[in-house]
């Protein structure tokens, strides 16, 4: 696969429509005890409507835990699946899972496993009518392999993707490839200016982005191409328009033929606290791509975008911010992006939160289930241990 292009050329095209524009409700607030504490990584939903996510701490050992939560007609029940030990099961999963066909549950841990690195490791969670079985995939050694798994793993046709913070020749982190079913693993190393600090995920174009590295050390986009090449594709800068210090996962898009990706940068923009960008492969060239910022953060309307974004069948983008927000606490939000003519989007509040009962400091995304609600976690507020939130637009 031979190198690409991209040509950056910047645009600020976007209105702003503020003010609470949905109700949220905290679907469960954590106690900090055995039910588990510090929800960081955000939640995926399974065909039934149930949710499940990981606790960075609590549950019975302290370490962490892997949770569902089941709707009821009146409320919704947690289920503590899994107990981190800290040992070789490992410990502080702070990424997000992946579910399979079978409704197995994936994840990482940030922590423990290989007894001599503890750089955490790779996790399987298989149901049955008995309860559910943990069996551990990798245990990361801080070699090739990579250390401390951040991201939140995709899963495809049998593979498992995914990167570690740390680890690899040059200690600034690895993409790494996994069979769920055993066999070796498969990756490639962050090094010199390709990129450092992969806190994002791998899209299914094999896409993502860094946090530091790059020409001016703020992050670059990447592609996983052939073997071990992890090639860049666009360089932030502290002065780009696009903002710089990109945490979140691209979002792929392939509507008639056009690719797009969609991400956030933590900081920078005109703004200053951040942007939604797009990168758009041109019609006219082969693998030249552009990029437009859609909105760029101030503060009231949310301030250091950490995730990724999600798409619903009409078009329109969902996210959220650490901070920032309309409300005192500056907590954080959830917001809408809504594309316009002429590449114009509306940038509609959806909701501030206070950091009191309701949640705050928002590091993860939502998701959307099939009606158009979001659901996301905070990994403060409630009674002080985080909650699981649902936003309805």
């Amino acid at each position: 696969m031979r190198p690409k292009t991209i040509v950056v050329l910047t645009f600020l095209l976007f209105s702003i429509s503020s003010g609470h524009a949905a109700r949220q409700k905290v679907l469960y607030a954590f106690t900090g005890g055995l039910d588990g504490k510090t929800p960081y990584a955000g939640v995926i939903i399974d065909p039934a409507g149930n949710l499940y996510g990981v606790t960075e701490w609590g549950g019975l050992n302290g370490m962490g835990t892997v949770f569902q939560l089941t709707p009821t007609l009146s409320a919704w029940t947690e289920t503590v699946l899994y107990n981190f030990t800290g040992g070789p099961d490992g410990d502080d999963p702070i990424g997000g899972l992946a579910i399979d066909e079978a409704g197995n549950l994936y994840g990482t841990t940030a922590g423990g496993g290989d007894p001599f690195s503890s750089c955490g490791t790779v996790f399987k969670l298989s149901p049955s009518t008995s309860g559910w079985t943990f069996t551990v995939l990798h245990a990361f050694t801080s070699g090739t392999d990579g250390c401390i798994p951040g991201s939140s793993l995709r899963y495809n046709a049998g593979t498992l993707y995914g990167t570690t913070v740390y680890g690899g020749r040059s200690n600034q982190g690895t993409a790494f490839r996994l069979p769920t079913s055993g066999g070796s693993d498969f990756n490639a190393a962050f090094s010199l200016n390709n990129g450092d600090h992969p806190w994002g995920g791998i899209n299914s174009w094999s896409y993502g982005t860094t946090y530091n590295g790059g020409k001016y050390g703020t992050g670059n986009v990447y592609e996983w191409t052939y073997g071990h090449h992890l090639l860049v594709k666009r360089i932030f800068s502290p002065t780009s328009g696009a903002g710089h210090y990109p945490l979140g996962e691209l979002l792929n898009e392939n509507q008639s033929g056009e690719l797009k990706m969609y991400g956030t940068t933590s900081r920078g923009g005109v703004g200053g606290s951040g942007t939604v960008y797009r990168l758009t492969e041109s019609p006219y060239a082969y693998d030249v791509w552009y990029t437009s910022v859609l909105h760029s953060f101030s503060g009231p309307d949310g301030a250091s975008p950490s995730a990724g974004l999600v798409m619903d069948p009409a078009g329109n983008l969902y996210g959220t911010t650490s901070y920032g927000g309309a409300d005192p606490g500056f907590a954080g939000t959830v917001f809408k992006l809504t594309p316009g003519l002429k590449n114009k989007w509306t940038y509609t509040l959806l909701y501030s939160f206070t950091g009191g009962t309701d949640g705050g400091q928002i590091y993860s995304g939502v998701i959307l289930d099939s009606a158009g609600n979001l659901y996301g976690t905070a990994i403060s507020g409630g009674s002080g241990n985080g909650v699981v939130y649902e936003v309805t637009p």
